[in-house]
């Protein structure tokens, strides 16, 4: 996985993280999906869209969105035909977005873990 400086934004840097997940089959046999940010407005406060990343893996790449509401709560949204069709108009998250949000709180678990284990060994 690589990274880019939050406060230096650098087109040739790429931030990309891969999971598996059902596949796009009706067996849903694992797949690797890959998310790789497209887009981080560097305005870490403003409202509408917050970042974008790609979502690749199955029949075809998909989209999603992250946008804040003028209160700061956020929104997250997918192009797949399960998201906009049958999961938001049910209040629920479609494979990729549930993806992307296990991504992110095991990110953060093993920074946590880091932090931990770099104050132990301090």
């Amino acid at each position: 996985m690589s990274s880019v400086s939050p406060d230096e934004p650098n087109e040739g840097s790429m931030v990309a993280v891969v999971t598996l997940l059902p596949g796009p089959a009706r067996k849903r046999t694992s797949r690797l999906y890959s998310y790789r940010l497209t887009y981080r407005n560097p305005d870490y406060e403003a409202n509408g869209c917050v970042m974008t990343w790609e979502v690749e893996g199955g029949r075809t790449p998909y989209q999603i969105a992250i946008e804040r509401a003028p209160d700061g709560g956020l929104r997250l949204h997918c192009t797949c035909a399960d998201a906009v069709f049958r999961a938001e108009p049910e209040g629920r998250f479609c494979k990729h977005i549930r993806g992307f949000l296990h991504l992110g709180q095991e990110l953060r678990e093993q920074g946590d873990y880091l932090r931990f284990a770099m104050r132990a060994a301090s």
